[in-house]
């Protein structure tokens, strides 16, 4: 079966015109795009951030918690179109491109994992909503989980004000089950990426719609 083909981006996040194949980008640490989104919602008055479980089997970060939603760009594509492909996939929901908000580019580099380098520009965007997103159906080879945390109580726990929380978590089997959760369980990163999403969903409930910037 054929690799997926990664566009190569330069170090500015352009694309070269060149191809990749998705096993020697991650080799070679070779440039290309990503798509990450965060899902956050109202429930009791309070807002809440999801975040997924990856997959054990995953050669990246195996079993951490990342974003709601995250992908590569296949060779062609961009955030309009594999935004929604990704939020369909890996949790079952429909969603247009316009229901996002876009809050910048990320530039993610991950070197964790033996074999493994990861040079990605990430294109950020919250999924807002005011109440819990239904009929979510996780993609079993991808996500093993949805982590439901209280946006006040991550920014304490990402900020190190707290060393853990008990969260809710929706497990493949459409259960909620108890979960103690810490900041060392997510994937690694160098820039307080968790927080600085958190503290922009705050910002986005508290009715700020402007300079939104990861």
């Amino acid at each position: 079966m054929t690799d997926e083909l990664f566009d190569i981006l330069d170090c500015t996040g352009r694309k070269t015109g060149k191809t990749i194949e998705r096993n020697e980008a991650h080799r070679s640490g070779a440039w290309h795009g990503a798509f990450h989104c965060l899902i956050v919602y109202t429930r009791e008055g309070r807002p809440y951030a999801w975040f997924q479980k990856r997959s054990a089997s995953k050669k990246i970060a195996p079993g951490r918690f990342d974003v709601s939603v995250g992908g590569h760009y296949a060779a062609g594509e961009d955030a309009r179109i594999a935004g929604p492909r990704e939020i369909g996939e890996e949790l079952g929901l429909r969603v247009e491109f316009p229901e996002l908000v876009p809050v910048g580019r990320r530039v993610f580099v991950y070197c964790f994992t033996r074999g493994v380098t990861e040079y990605e520009f990430q294109d950020v965007y919250l999924l807002p909503s005011t109440e819990q997103p239904r009929d979510v159906l996780l993609q079993d080879e991808e996500v093993e989980g949805l982590l439901e945390m209280d946006v006040e109580a991550g920014i304490s726990l990402f900020n190190g004000g707290v060393t853990e929380l008990e969260c809710r978590m929706l497990a493949p089997d459409r259960l909620w089950k108890k979960r103690v959760i810490r900041a060392e369980e997510f994937v690694p990163c160098l820039d307080n990426y968790y927080l600085k999403l958190l503290l922009l969903a705050r910002r986005y409930f508290q009715g700020e719609r402007k300079l939104l910037v990861i």
